[in-house]
C-alpha cells in the first residue's frame, strides 16, 4: 500500500536512545514525498552541525554525529554521511548505515564489513543479511549470495525481498526465466515491492517491450519514497511515445524529492523542448520542395564549358554542393574567374540560393572539422552534438557516455554490456560513419595491447 504523507516530528523521532532502522526508513519515505518534510530535515540538519559544535559531553556528540550522518543519507548525501558516520561505526547503527553508504559508493568491501559488524549483535536478523546478500551480489559473488539465500528459503518463504534478491542473481547468471518466476513469486508475496516491479520493467524494457516496460514503470512510480530510476526510465520511454507531459512530470518529480538531480534536470530541459516542436504541414511542404531543388544536377543549366569543367573537377554536381562551397574555395581553384562565379551565383539566385548557405548553420562537416582538430577540442564535444533521437541519447547517458571521446573508447559489446540496446548502437554507428568516426573494434583493442606490452 502506498503509505499517506503525514507531518513528522523529527526532535521526537531523532532521539538517539530510541532511534532505529525502522525510523530511518519511516523518515526516509516521508521526507521523500513530502516538500515540507524535507525541508524540515534540511532545518534539523544544521541544527544538529550546530549542536555537534557547541557539544564538550563526548558520548552525546556521537550520539549527534550518529543521527546527522543517518540524516545526510537520508538526504542523499552520501559522502557526508560516510565522515561522519565513520567516527560511530562501533555502534550498529552507525555500522549498518555506513554500509549503506559504502554500498551507493560501490566499495563492496567496506560495504560487507560494516554490515557483518552490524549483525554481530543479532545473527538472525533477515534484513541485513539481505544486505549482504544484495551487497555479495553488486560486487560479482553470485554463489555467496545463493547460499545465503538458499540457507533463509525455508524459514523466510513468505519474504518478497528473498525472492527478489534470488531471482536478481539468476538474472545476473543470464537464468532469465527462472529469474521471472522468482519475480513473480516476489509479487505475489508484495505487489507493491519496489525492486521487483522496477526490475521486471527494466528487463521488458531492455527486451524492447515497451507497453509491459511502461505498465511496470508505472507501477513502480506510484509507490512511495519516488523510485528514481523508475521515474527516469518511465520518463524516457513516454518522451519516446509523444508523451511529452507525462514525461515532464516524471522528470519534475525526482526535482521534488531530488532537487540537485542532474540527470533529472538535463532530460527535463529536454522533454520540455520537445513540447514546443510542433508540426507544420506548410513548412514540410516548402522543405520538401527545396530539397528537390538543392538535389538538381548542375548539368541542368546553361554554363560556360570552363566552368562546367571546373566545377566537375572540384567534384560540384548538384545545386546543394554549389550551397557548401564559398565564394573563396571557388576563386581560390585553377581557371575559375570572375565570369565563370558570376554565372554560378546568377543560377543559385533563380532558385533562391546562394554560394556558402549550408555552412551557416551546423552540418556534418563542421562536426567533423571540430571533433579532428585536437585532443582537447574533443573531449569537449558533446554526444547531443551528433543528432542522435532523444531515446539513443537518453541511453547512452544512462551508460555513463556523454561526450564524443567517450564513445570513441567504447566497442559494440561494450555498449550492450553497458545496457545499450541494439537499435540504438545501430543509429549511433550509422550517424558517426557521416562524420567519419566508428565504435572502437577488437583489433583496436589488439592494437593497444600488443602496443602496451613493447613499451
Amino acid at each position: 500500500m502506498t503509505p499517506a504523507i503525514t507531518e513528522i516530528d523529527l526532535d521526537k523521532l531523532l532521539e538517539a536512545e530510541t532511534i532505529s532502522r525502522e525510523t530511518v526508513l519511516r523518515i526516509k519515505e516521508q521526507v521523500h514525498v513530502s516538500k515540507e518534510n524535507r525541508e524540515k530535515l534540511d532545518k534539523k540538519n544544521e541544527t544538529l552541525k550546530v549542536d555537534i559544535k557547541k557539544e564538550r559531553d563526548g558520548a552525546r556528540t556521537k550520539d549527534l554525529t550518529l543521527l546527522l550522518g543517518i540524516c545526510e543519507w537520508v538526504v542523499g548525501r552520501i559522502k557526508e554521511a560516510v565522515e561522519l558516520l565513520k567516527e560511530v561505526k562501533s555502534r550498529k547503527l552507525g555500522a549498518y548505515f555506513l554500509g549503506k553508504c559504502y554500498r551507493e559508493l560501490g566499495d563492496y568491501n567496506q560495504a560487507l564489513e560494516c554490515f557483518e559488524r552490524a549483525k554481530k549483535t543479532d545473527a538472525e536478523e533477515f534484513d541485513i543479511v539481505m544486505d549482504i546478500v544484495e551487497t555479495k551480489r553488486m560486487s560479482g559473488n553470485i554463489d555467496d549470495a545463493l547460499k545465503i539465500i538458499k540457507s533463509f528459503s525455508h524459514s523466510h518463504a513468505n519474504s518478497a525481498e528473498l525472492y527478489y534478491q534470488w531471482g536478481h542473481c539468476l538474472d545476473d547468471l543470464g537464468e532469465y526465466q527462472e529469474a521471472f518466476n522468482k519475480y513473480e513469486q516476489s509479487l505475489k508475496i508484495d505487489p507493491d515491492h519496489a525492486k521487483t516491479l522496477f526490475r521486471m520493467a527494466f528487463n521488458y524494457d531492455m527486451g524492447g517491450e515497451d507497453e509491459k516496460a511502461i505498465e511496470y514503470y508505472e507501477k513502480c512510480a506510484k509507490l512511495h519514497p519516488p523510485y528514481t530510476n523508475a521515474f527516469i526510465n518511465l520518463g524516457i520511454l513516454y518522451e519516446d511515445t509523444g508523451k511529452h507531459d507525462d514525461a515532464v512530470f516524471c522528470f519534475e518529480s525526482i526535482l521534488d524529492a531530488e532537487p540537485t538531480h542532474d540527470r533529472a534536470a538535463l532530460f527535463l530541459k529536454d522533454a520540455r523542448a520537445s513540447m514546443m516542436m510542433y508540426y507544420d504541414e506548410e513548412v514540410s511542404k516548402k522543405q520538401g520542395k527545396e530539397s528537390e531543388v538543392l538535389n538538381i544536377p548542375i548539368s541542368d543549366f546553361e554554363l560556360s564549358v570552363r566552368s562546367k569543367n571546373c566545377l566537375e573537377k572540384m567534384n560540384i554536381r548538384t545545386l546543394k554542393d554549389l550551397t557548401r562551397i564559398t565564394e573563396a574555395d571557388l576563386l581560390s581553384f585553377k581557371n575559375f574567374g570572375e565570369t565563370s562565379l558570376n554565372e554560378i551565383k546568377v543560377i543559385l539566385s533563380q532558385k533562391g540560393l546562394r554560394l556558402g548557405q549550408a555552412l551557416e548553420s551546423y552540418n556534418e562537416a563542421d562536426l567533423f572539422s571540430k571533433i579532428n582538430k585536437d585532443q582537447d577540442k574533443d573531449s569537449m564535444e558533446t554526444v547531443s552534438e551528433l543528432g542522435l533521437s532523444t531515446r539513443c541519447c537518453n541511453a547512452l547517458s544512462n551508460a555513463g557516455i556523454e561526450t564524443i571521446s567517450d564513445i570513441k573508447e567504447k566497442t559494440e559489446s561494450e555498449l550492450l554490456e553497458e545496457g545499450v540496446k541494439q537499435n540504438y548502437i545501430d543509429e549511433l554507428k550509422e550517424t558517426l560513419s557521416k562524420v567519419g568516426l566508428s565504435l572502437r573494434t577488437n583489433d583496436d583493442c589488439e592494437a593497444d595491447l600488443e602496443k602496451n606490452a613493447t613499451e
